[in-house]
């Protein structure tokens, strides 16, 4: 027997999750409605009022209803469930417990991401049983594309979109931007200037903050064709609701062989507020 026989073998006994998004990112940018005991759920608004002249001396007044709105939210059930069999505990030194709790709240995470940016430019439902279809206004809330990636003058068009339609300046705004439009911002804001310093710094996630808005980055943004679909806008204009927020649980199966499940649960939806709040900047990716 040569001497490699012997040489031992050590198997790990960590698991490391592999790469991902690890849970919400967008969740802390939009209005959260939570304990929905129901499939459909509404947010409701009231439409600005308009002052009138007083005309005569103790003329009569001339009451009128205030004026709202409302989005129809819907509500949809997810999960994950993975399983992990009874006698794998005593053939592997490693316990993957941990770590599939860890990725089945991100993939909740996710999931919750992708419903929010959905909404965003997605068709809202209004009226007062929510059945009034509304599309996003693309003539007037997007930003086309023209052949170039997202630069700092079409960061700008959009902020003057949410100020033309006069969105409360002290609400913070969001951008929801993915990391090619990091790099092509670095590419077209000139070396020595101190927007190239703030966006590098954005870069390496020294700041998150630039042109008054807190820059998230997300890999989930829509794409058609060489567009990708980035997202300006204020915290009230999408709304999530929850009929249940996200849940864990373990249980063992007796019918496989008492093999542990992991379960994770949510019921979600979400929904467009208002039209104005929210500016779709098109970025060509090959430009």
């Amino acid at each position: 027997m040569t001497p490699d026989n012997i040489y031992a073998k050590e198997y790990g006994n960590i698991v490391f999750p592999k790469s991902q998004q690890e849970g919400s990112r967008l969740r802390g940018t939009v209005m959260v409605k939570s304990g929905v005991k129901a499939e459909e759920t509404y947010m409701d608004q009231i439409n600005s009022f308009a002052a009138l002249p007083k005309g005569a001396r103790l003329a009569d007044t001339d009451p009128t209803l205030a004026s709202f709105d409302r989005r129809r939210i819907a509500l949809e059930d997810f999960y994950v469930a993975k399983a992990w069999e009874k006698m794998d505990d005593i053939r592997t030194l490693a316990d993957p417990t941990s770590a599939i709790v860890r990725n089945g709240i991100n993939a909740m995470g996710r999931k919750i991401d992708d419903i929010i940016i959905a909404a965003a430019t997605g068709t809202a439902y209004t009226g007062k049983t929510g059945t009034t279809a509304v599309a996003f206004p693309t003539s007037t809330n997007q930003i086309a594309a023209g052949g170039a990636n997202l630069t700092l003058a079409k960061w700008l068009d959009g902020i003057e979109v949410l100020n033309l339609n006069d969105v409360d300046p002290s609400e913070e705004k969001f951008i929801i931007i993915g990391s090619n439009q990091l790099t092509s911002l670095l590419t077209t804001t000139e070396v020595k200037s101190a927007d190239f310093n703030t966006v590098r710094a954005l870069v390496k996630g020294e700041v998150n903050e630039f042109l008054g808005c807190k820059v998230i980055r997300s890999e989930r943004l829509a794409k058609s064709g060489n567009n990708r679909n980035i997202l300006l806008y204020v915290k009230s204009a999408i709304g999530v609701a929850f009929g249940q927020d996200v849940v864990s649980r373990m249980d063992e199966l007796p019918g496989k062989h008492y093999a542990k499940q992991l379960y994770f649960s949510m019921s979600v939806g979400a929904s467009r507020l208002e039209e104005a709040k929210i500016v779709s900047i098109l970025c060509d990716e090959t430009a």
